[in-house]
């Protein structure tokens, strides 16, 4: 039942992925010398090859609880990796976390893991949480790509 949705985010998460690298590849001498935009561009891209490997796990042919397990592991490994390329973002700067990207991060990465824990069970009634994620996903990493290409190497009080 899910397999087209999967095969449809997992679509749009790869042709976003050649977006952002595309973005960094315009505004590359601003993103280069950025510790910052480097870790949040490595984030987008985190964002869209979970989205792209989870949206195959789906579509391969395999036991539910075998999908979960897979689910699982991924969005910690997900998780890890997007908590890791915050800090690293953030490091030197003095600055906190940002609410809203907490909040986007953890909807993505919790989504996920939930969905996939109800497929461990052997259930694939969280799989609404699952594109829920995978849409949060999606938006978050779209928003990225503008910010860099918009904002990237403006002034703060430039960017308004």
């Amino acid at each position: 039942m899910w397999t087209t949705f999967a095969a449809t985010v997992g679509a749009s998460a790869g042709g976003l992925t050649g977006l952002i690298f595309i973005v960094v590849a315009f505004r590359f001498d601003v993103v280069a010398v950025s510790q910052e935009y480097r870790n949040r561009a490595a984030q987008a891209v985190t964002l869209f090859i979970t989205i792209a490997i989870t949206a195959a796990l789906i579509t391969i042919p395999q036991p539910i609880n075998a999908l979960g397990i897979e689910l699982v592991a991924s969005s910690l490994a997900s998780l890890t990796l997007l908590v890791r390329l915050d800090k690293a973002a953030r490091l030197g700067t003095g600055t906190r976390a940002r609410p809203a990207l907490v909040i986007a991060l953890g909807t993505f990465a919790a989504g996920i893991l939930i969905a996939g824990t109800f497929c461990v069970a052997g259930s694939d009634a969280a799989m609404n949480l699952y594109a829920l994620s995978t849409l949060t996903g999606l938006a978050w990493g779209a928003y990225s790509a503008w910010v860099f290409l918009t904002q990237a190497g403006v002034e703060p009080a430039q960017a308004g």
